[in-house]
């Protein structure tokens, strides 16, 4: 199975100077990325999935898709330094073995994916998360969330067009790398209990 984070942000940019020193709470919110690819990379022993983190730079002069495979970092991440370490090099040398970047409007990013995944927006106004549970393993999944704010307006209008079924983890605001831990606990629970039928 394919289950894919598709964040997006609008402060991040691609091939800004950026430092170690400078990530926490600094102007353009990276250390929220590093996050959400750490616990990503957490799950990856843990879940039966390819699991992948599409960060989507949605600044007007960016427009940019970085497709990060959890396969992509052979090294062990201890912690966010290293996280932030691997996103660094990513974001300043380009690319990578494995990593795809391109230059990609919201629409055409998920036009070229809708072959290959269902899309769920997660929202406090939509379906519990369990009522899903009978759609994983039918197809790739692909969940879309905002980075440290909500999606942009114009992106929420977009995904009307592609039948994104909204769903919700509860009233609850969480972090959005609490979100893609509590995502991927919830798939693996949908997993053994279709096991244990």
């Amino acid at each position: 199975m394919e289950v894919a984070f598709l964040v997006s942000s609008q402060t991040l940019r691609f091939g800004s100077k950026k430092s170690i020193k400078s990530i926490v709470g600094g102007q353009e919110r990276m250390d929220v990325l590093s996050r959400c690819f750490l616990n990503l990379q957490r799950w990856k022993d843990k879940i039966n999935a390819n699991l992948s983190l599409i960060i989507f730079l949605s600044h007007p002069d960016e427009q940019l898709a970085i497709t990060i495979p959890h396969t992509s970092s052979q090294n062990k991440m201890e912690d966010e330094a290293d996280s932030t370490r691997f996103l660094l090099n990513i974001l300043s040398e380009g690319q990578e073995s494995a990593i795809k970047i391109e230059k990609n409007s919201f629409e055409a990013l998920l036009k070229s994916m809708t072959d290959n995944y269902r899309f769920y927006y997660l929202t406090p106004d939509g379906l519990d998360i369990d009522e899903i549970e009978n759609k994983v393993n039918e197809r790739g999944m692909c969940f879309i969330l905002g980075s440290q704010y909500d999606i942009m307006p114009n992106q929420e209008k977009t995904l009307i067009d592609f039948n994104i079924i909204p769903i919700s983890l509860g009233k609850q605001n969480y972090l959005a790398s609490h979100v893609i831990t509590i995502v991927c606990y919830k798939l693996c629970s949908f997993n053994s209990s279709s096991k244990d039928e």
